[in-house]
C-alpha cells in the first residue's frame, strides 16, 4: 500500500502497463465523464473530482484493503490488458507513483472517490486497488 499526491490535471490520473506507456485517451464522451473513467486496452484514465492533486492510496493484488473514515461517494471497477504484466499508476504526464506486477495479463482496477464534496478544502481522495481480472 502507498499514499501519494497525483497530478491529476485535466481531472485524470493513470493505470498503464508500465512498459507500452500507451497514450491517455483523448477521446472523452459525456457518459465517460460520467463514469469517471475512459478505458482503452492497456491504460485507464481515472478521473478525480479535483483538477490539482488527487490524494491516493494505492493497493496491489497482495495488499489488504485500508479503512478509511467515510464512505465512498463513487465506486467503479474497470479492467486492461497488461502484456509486460508490471502495471504502473501515474500522475500527469507519465509521473510514475507506484507499481505492482503479478503473473497474469489481465488486470482489475477498482476505484473509489470519498469526501468529493470536500475537493474545494483538498480533502477530497481516492482509493485504487489493482488486482488480477477475476474470471
Amino acid at each position: 500500500m502507498k499514499r501519494f499526491l497525483a497530478d491529476s490535471n485535466y481531472h485524470q490520473f493513470y493505470v498503464a502497463d508500465r512498459e507500452l506507456e500507451p497514450d491517455a485517451p483523448t477521446e472523452w464522451t459525456d457518459q465517460d465523464v460520467a463514469e469517471r473513467h475512459l478505458t482503452l486496452e492497456n491504460i485507464s484514465a481515472l478521473c478525480p473530482e479535483s483538477d490539482i492533486d488527487a490524494r491516493v492510496t494505492s493497493c496491489g493484488p497482495n495488499d489488504l484493503e485500508p479503512t478509511f473514515p467515510d464512505s465512498p461517494d463513487f465506486e467503479l471497477t474497470t479492467h486492461i490488458r497488461v502484456p509486460s504484466r508490471r502495471v504502473g499508476i501515474y500522475g500527469w504526464p507519465w509521473e510514475l507513483e507506484d507499481e505492482y506486477e503479478i503473473d497474469s495479463e489481465e488486470w482489475e482496477i477498482l476505484f473509489r472517490g470519498f469526501a468529493i464534496d470536500k475537493k474545494d478544502d483538498e480533502a477530497d481522495y481516492y482509493y485504487v486497488h489493482v488486482r488480477p481480472k477475476k474470471g
